[in-house]
């Protein structure tokens, strides 16, 4: 069995005392230390803050929406849409979700599907200290929130593994959350080409992209695909993060 540290991660508490990871060595040779998957401010509440209120109108303005999300990570994003749709009493279609590192994927499947005897217990209690926070507020067992998420990933190839610049889409979606780690660590999937391609052959006609970046790049691929481009407040000391509406 596998550590954090063997996948290359530390953890990190952040100020609401919600974990996320770390990478220990860092892939842009301009900082001497690894990039995080969250701010330090916040992972669960800066995941809500991004995400989580998009996935609320997406629901609300849809029903069985898709959703794509570029990041599975520790799977704060899939928790929130999980929760957003048992609040409000809707249901799903298809959340497709991409991790390039594939124990990250087999880790957050065995977790939640119970497969307990396959993650060491430091594992397993990171994911269950992200869902207790992401629940926090809500009456949701957490075993309801489990139950939603198996449905939709009932193998663990139903989480797919890295985007490709020649990758093929699998449906339209009503939803795109962009939360993919940097261009300095994975270009193509910030380049305005591939970005373009991506919006043309999988954005519904009404749908909304949500992404902790202002990268010029994408503003320009939404507004080309007939996308309001909205630059909202970036979460604690971040400078911004964009919203792209069509409707």
């Amino acid at each position: 069995m596998k550590s954090w540290q063997d996948l290359g991660f530390e953890i990190e508490i952040t100020k609401d005392l919600s974990p996320t990871l770390r990478l220990l060595q860092s892939l842009d040779p301009e900082k001497p230390y690894g990039e995080s998957m969250h701010h330090s401010g916040g992972a669960s509440i800066e995941t809500t803050h991004l995400y989580g209120s998009v996935a609320r109108d997406v629901l609300q303005k849809t029903e069985n929406p898709h959703f794509m999300v570029v990041g599975l990570g520790l799977g704060y994003i899939e928790m929130n849409i999980a929760r957003e749709a048992l609040l409000a009493g809707k249901t799903v279609g298809l959340i497709t979700s991409y991790e390039a590192i594939s124990e990250l994927r087999e880790f957050f499947y065995d977790w939640l599907h119970g497969k307990t005897e396959s993650l060491l217990p430091e594992v397993a209690s990171i994911y269950d200290q992200a869902l207790m926070h992401v629940l926090k507020g809500t009456e949701i067992p957490e075993s309801e929130l489990k139950s939603f998420l198996k449905k939709h990933f009932q193998s663990v190839s139903d989480i797919h593994g890295a985007m490709t610049a020649e990758m093929t889409f699998l449906s339209r979606y009503h939803g795109f959350f962009y939360d993919a780690y940097s261009s300095k660590t994975h270009p193509h999937l910030w380049e305005e080409d591939f970005l373009n391609r991506l919006l043309l052959e999988s954005a519904e006609s009404q749908c909304s992209l949500s992404t902790y970046a202002v990268k010029g790049t994408l503003k320009r691929a939404l507004k080309a695909n007939g996308f309001a481009v909205i630059e909202r407040e970036g979460f604690f000391t971040k400078r911004g993060s964009t919203l792209g509406v069509r409707s």
